[in-house]
């Protein structure tokens, strides 16, 4: 899927609302991946699904990119996200 818009129209929500109603909260497993062009995107829309996700302690995410401590990213990996968001890089 393709959209644009315009900022603050909601394009993030439109795809992590529905994202989040899918995960099994009782499987650790990895459920949904999120590639984004650029670091900054990514935090960007992390910073999003952890506003989505403040409240349900059951449901985890990290995001992954370059330039960032790789020992940092491995061990947020190893807390078993459901959701992980980054660049294709890493």
């Amino acid at each position: 899927m393709i959209g644009q818009a315009q900022t603050g129209t909601g394009k993030t929500f439109s795809f992590a609302i529905p994202i989040i109603e899918k995960i099994d909260m009782n499987n650790p497993n990895v459920q949904a991946l999120i590639l984004l062009p650029t670091r900054e995107l990514s935090l960007q829309v992390y910073a999003e699904f952890l506003k989505l996700i403040r409240f349900s302690r059951q449901i985890r995410a990290t995001v992954v990119y370059g330039g960032q401590s790789i020992e940092r990213q491995i061990k947020s990996l190893k807390e078993k996200p459901q959701i992980i968001i980054g660049t294709p890089g890493r």
